[in-house]
């Protein structure tokens, strides 16, 4: 019997299949809304509403260097790579369970964006810009996403544990392998 935070074997792709449909759904719903609004920015408090397209990677990154096709084809073999992953631990708990369909539901929505959505990911959530100073020069600091992107930091938050337990038997297993090759050596 399973207890409460563990997604069995069949019960964990079932959930983790619900809320990946569930959460891409609503991604793909608020940005179609967003598209909406065209070039009218609406204030929300400490936020607003306005579309940007991003045809590259997180914050723009690479925009207008890389093509359509490397960013899709990155942003899927990360997917598949963290899939992969996850695969190799077993029956997963409600919470890696959950971080999993979130980072491909997000994943999955900014990719099929860029495919489906003329080459660029719709984002419309903007945040800042906050002044800083850095060295007595001033810093603008602002963040434009959607809700894809809090669907992959959200899953990122939820799979941590995950991560860092298979980091930490990398660790072990680079250990063991490091002593396996010493004693050879000073044998």
């Amino acid at each position: 019997m399973a207890d409460g935070n563990t997604a069995t074997r069949p019960n964990g792709p079932r959930i983790v299949l619900l809320v990946a449909l569930a959460a891409f759904l609503a991604d793909w719903a608020t940005k179609s809304w967003a598209l909406t609004l065209g070039n009218d920015a609406m204030a929300a408090g400490i936020l607003a509403l306005e579309v940007a397209r991003n045809d590259a990677f997180a914050f723009s990154a690479g925009s207008g260097i890389v093509d359509a096709t490397t960013v899709v084809s990155v942003r899927l073999l990360g997917l598949l790579l963290v899939l992969l992953l996850l695969s190799r631990s077993g029956a997963l708990p409600l919470r890696s369970a959950l971080g999993v369909a979130l980072l491909v539901a997000g994943g999955l929505g900014n990719a099929l964006d860029v495919i489906l959505r003329d080459g660029a990911v719709v984002d419309f959530i903007s945040a800042g810009p906050w002044a800083l100073s850095l060295a007595d020069q001033p810093i603008l600091l602002g963040f434009v996403f959607n809700v894809a992107d809090i669907w992959v930091f959200a899953g990122v938050f939820l799979l941590w544990p995950q991560f860092r337990s298979m980091g930490v038997r990398a660790q072990q297993r680079m250990a063991a392998l490091e002593q396996r090759v010493l004693a050879r050596v000073e044998a």
